[in-house]
C-alpha cells in the first residue's frame, strides 16, 4: 500500500534540468536546476558554470526559457546532437533543416521534457536530460546524544564570573539613578571630601565689634553731636607679646583703635631692632648707632605725647580707615597746560582731537610675471601693514589735518621675500619718509617663475589717503 500510494505522488513530480560539465572526458561538475530559469556559461564567475576555458564567450546563456519552456541555444562553433523522444537530431541537421531558427548570432532548438543531448564546445562538453524532480535532502545533522544541549555548550566558569559582573554592574547603576542624590550631599565626592578634609569653624565674640554711639542733640543750638572718642594712650611697660593683640575701643571709634594698635607694634619693633643683645652690642652690628636722629621709641612717645596720631590711608576719626577722606589713587591730579589746550590727569578731556584718516587702493600692477599677483601683495598689506601706513598719515594729519592726496609705493619682492629699492612718493615728503622706512621691513610669499624657481617681481600700489 505504501509504494501504492507513492506512485501517485512520482507522477505529479515536475521535471528538471540536470546538467554534467566534462573537460578532457572527465566530468567536472554536475547539477540538478531546481528553478526553471536561464543557465549560462562561460568565463565570468557570474554564469551559472564558470569555466575558463579559451573559445567561450564571456557569458552565453546556453538554456534559456521562453513561454515556459527550456530553448537550446547554440552557436556555428558548437556541436552535438539532441535526442527528443524517438528522433535523433544533430545540430548541423537542425540549423539546415529548420529544426532551430536564427536568433541574432546563435540558433535557438525548443525543448521538451522527455529531450536529452550534449553539446561540445572544443574540450567541454556539456550533456543534460530531463529527469523528474527527486525529494529535497535534508540538511545532515549529527545525532542528538552528539549535540547535547545549549547549556552543554556553556562553560560553567564563563557563566559564573559573567553573571557576577552583570549584577555588580546593575547594582551599581540602581544605586546611582535611584538612591544616590547628589542634591542631598550624600554622593561619594562629598563624604571623601568631608572624611579627608575638616571643616573650619569660627568664633565670634562680642567684645570684638564696636557698636555706633547714638547721637545726642546739644542744649542750645539742637545740633547733634557724636560723643567725643576715648583714646586710651599705650603703656611704655607693655609687654612685647601683647602688642600684637588688637583691643577693642569701649566707646571711641575703630580707626583710633587701629591707629593705638599701630603705634604700639610700631614701638615693639623698634625696640626689638634696636635694643642691645647680652654682649652688649645692639641687634645687626649696633644699627642704632648708624640710624639718623634720636631713638624711635622716644619719637613714638614724643608723638604720641603732643596728642597726634598714626594712621593708615587718612582715615577720620571714628569713620576707619576705609572711612571719607583722599586715599591714594582717588585725587583728581595735576593740571598741565599742554600745547593744544589744557590737559587734566584725571579725565583728559582736554585734549585736542586728531583727525583719523582713511586710506583706500586706487591702482595695483605688477612688472614682471610670478605665482606673487598683485592681488597677494595688496591682500598682505591690507592684513598686515595697514595698520604702519595710517600710523604715518594720522602724524601727517597732526600737522597739517587737511591733508590728502595719492601716494605710488613702488618696491622689489626679491627671492626671499624680502622688499627691495622701496619707494613712495606723493604729495609730502615727511609721510613718503615715513612709509619708505615701514616698506624696508615688508614680506611677501617668495615669488616664483614657470619653472618653480625662486626669482624677482616689482609691483606699484597707489594709494589714497583721505582725512576724516
Amino acid at each position: 500500500m505504501a509504494t501504492a500510494r507513492q506512485q501517485p505522488q512520482s507522477g505529479h513530480r515536475r521535471r528538471i534540468l540536470r546538467i554534467g560539465v566534462l573537460l578532457g572526458g572527465k566530468i567536472v561538475e554536475e547539477r540538478l536546476i531546481r528553478e526553471r530559469a536561464d543557465v549560462s556559461l562561460g568565463q565570468s564567475a557570474k554564469n551559472t558554470f564558470s569555466i575558463p576555458i579559451e573559445g567561450l564567450p564571456r557569458q552565453f546563456v546556453i538554456f534559456g526559457v521562453h513561454e515556459g519552456r527550456y530553448v537550446l541555444n547554440f552557436t556555428k562553433n558548437m556541436d552535438g546532437r539532441v535526442s527528443d523522444g524517438d528522433r535523433v537530431m544533430t545540430l548541423d541537421v537542425a540549423r539546415n533543416q529548420g529544426g532551430a531558427r536564427m536568433v541574432g548570432e546563435h540558433w535557438a532548438m525548443p525543448l521538451s521534457e522527455h529531450a536529452r543531448g550534449k553539446v561540445s564546445v572544443g574540450e567541454l562538453t556539456l550533456l543534460f536530460q530531463f529527469v523528474t524532480e527527486p525529494p529535497m535532502q535534508p540538511r545532515p545533522m549529527l545525532p542528538h546524544s552528539v549535540r547535547g544541549t545549549l547549556a552543554d555548550r556553556l562553560d560553567p566558569q564563563l557563566m559564573v564570573i559573567l553573571a557576577i559582573s552583570i549584577t555588580v554592574h546593575f547594582g551599581f547603576m540602581f544605586w546611582a539613578v535611584f538612591i544616590n542624590d547628589p542634591d542631598t550631599g550624600g554622593g561619594m565626592a562629598e563624604r571623601a571630601a568631608r572624611a579627608t578634609f575638616q571643616e573650619e569653624s569660627y568664633e565670634v565674640r562680642e567684645d570684638q565689634f564696636v557698636l555706633p554711639q547714638e547721637p545726642t542733640e546739644a542744649p542750645a543750638t539742637g545740633e547733634t553731636k557724636a560723643e567725643e572718642p576715648k583714646t586710651e594712650q599705650p603703656k611704655a611697660d607693655k609687654p612685647k607679646g601683647d602688642s600684637s593683640k588688637p583691643r577693642p575701643d569701649a566707646g571711641g571709634g575703630r580707626a583710633e583703635s587701629d591707629a593705638v594698635t599701630l603705634q604700639d607694634q610700631s614701638k615693639a619693633y623698634a625696640d626689638m631692632l634696636f635694643s642691645e643683645d647680652s654682649a652688649g652690642t645692639g641687634f645687626s652690628g649696633d644699627m642704632e648707632k648708624r640710624k639718623p636722629g634720636s631713638d624711635l621709641g622716644k619719637q613714638l612717645d614724643e608723638v604720641a605725647a603732643s596728642g597726634q596720631q598714626t594712621a593708615i590711608g587718612g582715615g577720620t576719626a571714628g569713620r576707619g580707615p576705609r572711612g571719607g577722606g583722599p586715599r591714594t589713587g582717588t585725587g583728581t591730579g595735576p593740571v598741565v597746560d599742554a600745547p593744544g589746550g589744557t590737559t587734566s590727569a584725571q579725565d583728559g578731556k582736554g585734549n585736542e582731537k586728531v583727525p583719523t584718516g582713511r586710506i583706500s587702493v586706487s591702482d595695483k600692477k605688477s612688472f614682471d610675471e610670478s605665482s606673487l599677483t598683485p592681488d597677494a601683495v595688496l591682500r598682505k598689506i591690507m592684513s598686515a601693514y595697514m595698520a604702519g601706513l595710517k600710523r604715518c598719515h594720522k602724524d601727517l594729519l597732526k600737522t597739517d589735518p587737511t591733508a590728502r592726496g595719492k601716494v605710488k609705493l613702488n618696491f622689489t619682492v626679491n627671492e626671499s621675500g624680502r622688499t627691495v629699492s622701496p619707494n613712495a612718493s606723493g604729495f609730502n615728503s615727511s609721510l613718503d619718509g615715513c612709509i619708505e622706512g615701514l616698506m624696508s621691513n615688508w614680506r611677501f610669499d617668495v615669488p616664483k617663475d614657470s619653472d618653480g624657481e625662486a626669482t624677482e617681481a616689482s609691483f606699484e600700489i597707489a594709494l589714497q589717503l583721505v582725512p576724516e
